[in-house]
């Protein structure tokens, strides 16, 4: 009986031996796992701030298409601007386009902020493209053309008195001096 009690205590150790190496090797496959776990979780991460990149960068994308567009468009309406200052300056005396320029400047001085803006704009590249030198008095307007003004509306002086047909209401439209009675 005691072979079998040694026997069966060395059998126990065995596989209690066996059962902790096996242990040991699934808790080095779950950390195995969790790493492998954690960088999918990374590379998840690194996925999703891509398609983030790559929606910003198709959004600059149109907006640099949009510029270009831009850019394009101002560039035909300089070389048309270029054409016609060309042209009026091969048509006109410089006198004249300076009168017809101080003109169109000061009754611009009446528009709204953006239009003020792009005349002065016009008015600029017409001179620069005919190497023109303003007069201080159109120089002065041109400078002082986009500067920001609260529009006011001028006092007509008129006095407008609406009264029914048989009204006996009297308007004066002098001055009163003395002195008035109450007849109430």
């Amino acid at each position: 009986m005691m072979v079998q009690k040694n026997d069966m205590k060395e059998m126990m150790q065995g596989m209690r031996q066996t059962f902790e190496d096996e242990r040991s090797k699934m808790m080095a496959n779950v950390e195995r796992v969790s790493d492998l776990l954690r960088a999918v979780d990374e590379m998840e991460a690194v996925i999703s701030e891509n398609g983030n990149l790559m929606k910003e960068v198709e959004m600059l994308r149109g907006q640099l298409k949009e510029e270009k567009e831009q850019r394009e468009k101002v560039e035909m309406q300089l070389k048309e601007m270029s054409k016609l200052s060309a042209s009026v300056a091969g048509k006109a005396s410089q006198d004249e386009l300076l009168k017809a320029l101080r003109v169109f400047v000061n009754k611009s001085k009446r528009k709204k902020l953006e239009k003020r803006i792009a005349v002065k704009e016009m008015v600029l590249e017409l001179g620069n493209a005919n190497s023109m030198v303003f007069p201080e008095d159109l120089a002065a307007a041109l400078d002082s053309l986009d500067d920001e003004q609260m529009e006011t509306k001028p006092a007509t002086g008129e006095t407008h008195n609406h009264f029914a047909a048989g009204s006996n209401c009297q308007v004066f439209n002098d001055k009163v001096s003395g002195q008035f009675e109450n007849n109430a």
